[in-house]
């Protein structure tokens, strides 16, 4: 499972927030708790794509969108982080070699 992939219109939702400030280096905790909250993140994510594929209409589309983003949202914040600061070090991430690597090495017990 790839942890670094999540709903596109929830990462563009979640980069607006990250984007207002520069975000604060991550604590190992928050690494750990960004890993876990990824894995549900991603299952999610899969089972949106397999159901929007699905949708006969758009509103249908719209509606599961908005219910996977509510569902992201809250597995993000089960795993003790707010949706804003998972967007912070999803950004984070992206741009410092040092985090990618230790949520690369904390992910490895999740893939499959």
């Amino acid at each position: 499972m790839k942890i670094r992939h999540i709903a596109p219109l929830f990462a563009l939702t979640l980069s607006f927030a990250a984007a207002a400030a520069a975000p604060a280096k991550p604590s190992d905790k928050e690494l750990q708790q960004f890993v876990a909250a990824s894995v549900d993140v991603t299952r999610i994510n899969t089972a949106l794509l397999a159901r929007r594929e699905a949708a006969t209409t758009a509103a249908e589309a719209e509606k599961l969108e908005d219910e996977a983003g509510d569902k992201m949202e809250k597995a993000i914040q089960a795993k003790g982080l707010t949706a804003e600061r998972y967007a912070e070090i999803f950004t984070v991430m992206g741009s410092d070699p040092a985090i990618k690597a230790r949520v690369d090495e904390l992910a490895k017990p999740h893939r499959k």
